[in-house]
């Protein structure tokens, strides 16, 4: 799918607002008998590592306002969401999560921005407040070197989100490229990319592909706010050999330096080349995704169907499951021609019975393409505009969120 657009550190027992109960950490490891949460700082926290000690999403989301609350909390135990088969697990127990993908975020100016607000630190307020109120637990963003600086090395636009994700009890999954040129660079990406443009650098960028992602990947991959890396968005190619190549060297690298996180390839649905194409058995898209340093597979859905589960859906799920691995809505859309009440609750109801169908059907996870605050022309996007239904602490998204 190509797009068309355009603080402080408080102990668990002073508490934050409870607006919100996380579903990622619940009431898991916050009893008082866990040594790590006497830290008031992060730095005391992260040193503690006798204990096992590390800042982590806090057990209850809250907003920017909130002054009670800091953007995370010191907990012992792991604080990674890890595979366990074709399901995920956070510290034992079955974890799924519910969000939104926001593409802008990170901020690249002249390039990729949520252009009706002025600056990255407003839109990074407005959206994590509006993902508490929604309840939302994940958001994906864009993570390509367009939003790294000239050097393709400053991390600080991630930085901030990955600081207000932490407060507001919001995992994060970045996507480190895009097939398409949208808020990257250059033309669409070309069999030869994959073959092996990849490896250095491309289109007017410092570093190869390989470099950045090397250079992301270490800086956050102690960070439990990361849920999980998705090395492209949309990714296909007629030649499977230079697309496999890619898959496995890139997978590898990311594995070899960040062992904690999940990663996921990041295809198109298999439709359009035979690169990557889910049909055959095996299929190439499953070929691609047997690679042991994959983690997840990714099926979305632009497709207008208001039926629960796509084809689409339906047939990257089998994949998934012959794999072993779990698979999740990583972006779905209801296009919207207008923008009355009617055709705001009418978008509302397909998401409700798709959002349910899918982790009724096993699916790890669901994220709503896209959040984009004060939306001018309907088309794909939502905010948490009053009249929204699928916004809001009894919207669509909040009523599917997880629960402690």
């Amino acid at each position: 799918m190509e797009l068309t657009r355009a603080w402080w550190l408080w102990p668990l027992l002073v508490g934050c607002s409870t607006e919100y109960a996380d579903p990622i950490r619940g009431a898991e490891g916050t009893s008082g008998d866990d040594p790590c949460v006497a830290w008031t700082d992060v730095d005391s926290c992260r040193a503690d590592s006798a204990r096992g000690c590390s800042f982590q999403p806090n057990p209850v989301g809250c907003v920017s306002t909130d002054l009670t609350c800091g953007p995370g909390t010191c907990l012992s135990g792991d604080p990674f969401v890890r595979r366990t088969g074709e399901s995920l697990s956070l510290r034992g127990r079955p974890y799924t999560f519910v969000g939104a993908l926001c593409w802008g975020l990170a901020w690249a100016e002249g390039s990729c921005t949520l252009g009706t607000l002025p600056n990255q630190e407003v839109a990074i307020q407005r959206t994590f407040d509006d993902l508490v109120r929604m309840r939302a637990n994940a958001l994906k963003i864009f993570a390509f070197q367009r939003f790294a600086g000239p050097s393709g090395r400053d991390y600080s636009s991630f930085d901030r989100i990955v600081t207000a994700a932490r407060r507001a009890g919001v995992r994060l999954v970045f996507v480190l490229e895009n097939h398409n040129p949208i808020c990257s660079r250059g033309p669409e990406r070309a069999d030869a990319w994959y073959d092996r443009g990849y490896a250095a650098p491309y289109d007017g960028y410092a570093l190869s592909f390989t470099d950045y992602v090397q250079g992301l990947v270490d800086h956050f991959r102690d960070e439990p706010t990361i849920l999980a890396w998705e090395l492209m968005h949309e990714a296909r190619a007629s030649d499977f050999a230079a697309l496999d190549r890619f898959a496995q060297a890139t997978s590898a690298l990311v594995r070899a330096t960040d062992p904690n996180h999940l990663i996921a390839l990041g295809l198109d649905n298999g439709e359009v080349l035979p690169g990557n194409s889910r049909f055959g058995n095996p299929s190439n898209y499953q070929r691609l995704n047997v690679h042991p340093a994959l983690d997840l597979l990714d099926v979305h859905d632009f497709s207008g169907d208001p039926a629960p589960l796509t084809q689409d859906q339906l047939m990257i799920g089998q994949i998934a499951r012959a794999l072993k691995k779990p698979v999740f809505a990583g972006a779905s859309a209801i296009r919207l021609f207008d923008g009355s009440n009617a055709a705001l609750q009418g978008r509302a109801r397909i998401f409700d019975d798709k959002i349910a169908g899918a982790l009724g059907s096993g699916f790890a996870g669901f994220l709503v393409f896209d959040y984009f605050p004060d939306w001018v022309v309907p088309q794909w996007e939502f905010d948490a505009r009053p009249e929204e239904p699928l916004a809001g602490p009894s919207g669509v998204i909040a009523r599917h969120a997880p629960r402690p």
